[in-house]
């Protein structure tokens, strides 16, 4: 009983909302004069519109999607993809620049005391 109220009512709904919408009517317009100002005056709110729309709907969500998506590349993806990496330049033979282990020699380096660099400097 219920399930046959329901499709009766949404039957209902589909036949009665649509004409909600037709009834809404617009003069069309009578003269060219009367043309010519519609079509300026759409032509006139159209940039404003398309510039509201792309800064207040359009900008954020793509702004949300950057944002989503480079935090998930950042928490779930990207030290997963840089190990894959490493593991396939290691089965072609090539070897990636150990650009870690570098800095730490320089850092170790540049913290020795002035005097050790001198002996170094004289070996």
């Amino acid at each position: 009983m219920n399930f046959q109220f329901f499709v009766i009512l949404l039957l209902i709904a589909g036949f009665i909302l649509p004409s909600f919408g037709l009834a809404q009517t617009t003069e069309t317009p009578q003269t060219m004069e009367e043309v010519e100002s519609l079509g300026l005056n759409i032509l006139d709110k159209l940039p404003g519109a398309i510039k509201d729309v792309w800064q207040n709907q359009a900008l954020p969500i793509w702004w949300n999607m950057w944002v989503w998506t480079k935090g998930f590349w950042e928490s779930r993806l990207g030290y997963k993809v840089e190990i894959l990496w490493q593991k396939f330049l290691g089965l072609l033979g090539k070897e990636s620049p150990d650009i870690k282990g570098e800095f730490q020699k320089e850092r170790q380096e540049m913290q020795k005391d002035l005097w050790e660099r001198f002996k170094d400097l004289l070996k």
